[in-house]
């Protein structure tokens, strides 16, 4: 079976990883991959894994996007695909108006791939016309069920987004010589409780609320420190400005530590106690949530979304009543006494070997003789 990968990004994190690491773990499983994308850094691992690559530019323009939908249709043709993988809305809509060129005898599949939400009209408007919807989560599949009318034909699978069990696992530690730098660059009185919470610095995600987490714990005689992994450089920065101000103000910056984006996060969420997730809005997809889970760290996270989900399923006694914060004080005061019990294996769905098999059964689904 031939399936043609189509990433309008293909950059590390996220979605576009998903793309380069689904395409590579199919083509072990037996498949035949390429990918349509810019060329960048993660070009070099999909030829590790014998994946084609075909390059496409950034769709910046309507020159641009017409070249694109050429190169899409060209590229179908030649590969003779039986499935096109869509990562994201853009690349749905891409996609779907390029197989529009092809007579259907010869047309391929198309699923759409979303780890979020499709705000755009124009965008939600293609899912109707995929051949299957893949949701990263229940959530996400709840919501797209929830608000499309989608035809019979086209049915919305959940497959989360697995991690790779041969770098992030329960027995999991980082390098002497990684602590040794971490401690000299961030080093903390005794007895102090790090906690991480790693997220895009945007008010949706409940920042706004350490200040108050940080001097309720403080009462209770625990010493927090707390180490945001999010990149200063990206979101709303504004609101970044207003954190700074409001930690001053309330006297809790001295317990906080701004890491920005991190290569080394899984590292950092080994290291810490305790990660925190605080969005007040349910997540589609919360990937630093799964990893510090599946490295078997205490999580406690607002039951609600994703990360409620895979709280249910890695660490239920980390699941908190969205907002109340006092119920996240709590529950560290708890853990800091009796260390809850964590998994000693990554449980199905989220181990990448069953994200494969999940798409190959997707893939064989539709196009069973090919």
């Amino acid at each position: 079976m031939n399936i043609l990968h189509y990433s309008p990004g293909l950059r590390p994190g996220s979605i576009s990883q998903l793309a380069a690491d689904l395409a590579a773990g199919l083509q072990d499983a037996g498949f035949s991959n390429t990918v349509v994308s810019p060329a960048n850094e993660l070009v070099g691992a999909l030829t590790t894994a014998h994946v084609e690559h075909r390059n496409a530019r950034r769709t910046v323009s309507l020159l641009s996007v017409r070249g694109v939908l050429k190169r899409l249709r060209t590229y179908t043709l030649e590969q003779t695909a039986d499935i096109v993988l869509a990562y994201g809305p853009h690349a749905t809509r891409l996609a779907l108006l390029a197989l529009h060129g092809i007579p259907e005898s010869k047309r391929p599949k198309l699923v759409a791939v979303l780890t979020g939400f499709p705000q755009h009209i124009l965008r939600t408007r293609s899912l109707p016309h995929c051949n299957a919807v893949v949701a990263v989560s229940r959530f996400l599949r709840q919501e797209i069920n929830r608000f499309y009318t989608l035809p019979e034909n086209c049915g919305v699978w959940s497959i989360p987004y697995g991690v790779h069990e041969e770098h992030c696992h329960p027995l999991y530690r980082p390098s002497a010589d990684w602590q040794t730098r971490w401690q000299n660059a961030h080093p903390l009185p005794p007895n102090t409780l790090s906690l991480c919470v790693p997220c895009p610095l945007t008010d949706i995600h409940g920042l706004h609320l350490l200040p108050e987490l940080i001097s309720v714990l403080l009462r209770q005689g625990i010493t927090p420190h707390v180490y945001l992994a999010g990149d200063t450089n990206a979101g709303n920065r504004r609101y970044q400005e207003k954190l700074r101000h409001q930690f001053e103000e309330s006297g809790t910056e001295q317990h906080i530590t701004w890491l920005g984006l991190r290569r080394d996060l899984r590292d950092v969420l080994c290291n810490c106690h305790i990660t925190l997730s605080l969005s007040l809005a349910p997540a589609s997809h919360d990937r630093a949530v799964q990893e510090a889970l599946a490295l078997g760290r205490p999580v406690i996270g607002f039951d609600h979304g994703a990360v409620g989900e895979m709280l249910s399923t890695f660490l239920p006694e980390g699941r908190v009543k969205p907002g109340d914060i006092h119920a996240v004080a709590d529950t560290i005061t708890q853990w800091v006494a009796l260390r809850p019990d964590t998994i000693n294996s990554v449980p199905y769905p989220y181990r990448f070997s069953d994200t494969v098999r999940s798409f190959a059964e997707l893939c064989t689904a539709l196009a069973p003789n090919s």
